[in-house]
């Protein structure tokens, strides 16, 4: 494959683990390949060895008790039960399972991010004047654009992958057709999901310099008129005793909400990491 091809994937090239999710694909199959080859070869194992019938080898320096034996690469191929021949790669468009992973480590991962972008939600929108308003937004708006990101990058990768596996079986590559077109808007999507991506982290940073600044602290926010309106929304000169007591609820329930989902994830991560001899269903 020529190098121009290979432009549309050249996150897969840098640096972990920003750019993990390029990989997995690719990582997938290899990993897939490997586990089957050295089961097959266990198996093989049992009762027969690879080249049944050669020779033993001498080594030149005979001082040494170490043999070898000269095997070809198609027999140790057909040893681990490779069905291609010679050094090309296999590359299959979709592993098994590899949606299944996808899937279980997404809504983990969405429920770890969604669970401490929605706690500081919670505590803004719990704290007089109660309601949607200019931090909470704010907070949610970071929340979203994240998951976008999350969700292009992952449909840019796939797009990617589909490319390199069509030019990987048909060998060609013509001047327009549908790989094109799909190795194009790879490009697109993960050269705008990485541009949001940077402009949602400066975002979250401003975020935070607003709230230390007194950014904030405008009539307006403080009225919570994004979420009140204009009719309906007010601003607190003194604060009563059960403002206070929201404040401290919507705080505790903030910070319970946010170790909770931390806590899941991390017991999650303590699940997944225990080895397994389920090889059926990897």
């Amino acid at each position: 494959m020529s190098g121009k091809a290979e432009v549309f994937t050249e996150d897969a090239a840098r640096t972990a683990p920003v750019f993990n999710y390029a990989r997995i694909w690719e990582w997938w199959c290899i990993v897939e390949t490997m586990a089957r080859a050295f089961e097959h070869a266990d198996r093989e194992a049992e009762g027969r060895t690879v080249g049944i019938g050669r020779e033993w080898v001498l080594p030149e320096d005979r001082r040494t008790a170490v043999h070898r034996r000269i095997w070809t690469i198609g027999q140790v191929q057909a040893y681990c039960g490779f069905t291609t021949q010679g050094e090309e790669k296999p590359v299959r468009l979709l592993p098994s399972g590899v949606w299944k992973r996808i899937f279980v480590a997404s809504v983990f991962a969405l429920g770890l991010q969604w669970g401490t972008t929605g706690s500081a939600v919670m505590i803004t929108m719990l704290t007089p004047t109660t309601g949607l308003g200019c931090r909470s937004s704010s907070y949610i708006l970071y929340g979203i654009v994240s998951t976008a990101v999350w969700l292009t990058l992952l449909l840019s990768s796939y797009l990617a992958h589909y490319a390199k596996v069509r030019r990987h079986f048909n060998h060609r590559c013509s001047g327009f057709d549908s790989v094109t077109v799909v190795q194009g808007l790879a490009t697109f999507l993960r050269r705008l999901s990485i541009l949001a991506a940077s402009c949602d982290t400066l975002w979250i940073i401003l975020v935070c310099v607003f709230e230390f600044s007194n950014f904030y602290n405008t009539c307006y926010c403080d009225s919570s008129v994004l979420g009140r309106g204009v009719q309906r929304a007010y601003n607190l000169i003194i604060t009563a005793g059960h403002d206070l007591g929201k404040t401290r609820a919507g705080w505790a329930g903030g910070f319970v909400f946010a170790g909770g989902c931390a806590a899941l994830y991390l017991f999650f991560l303590s699940l997944m990491l225990e080895p397994h001899h389920d090889t059926d269903n990897r």
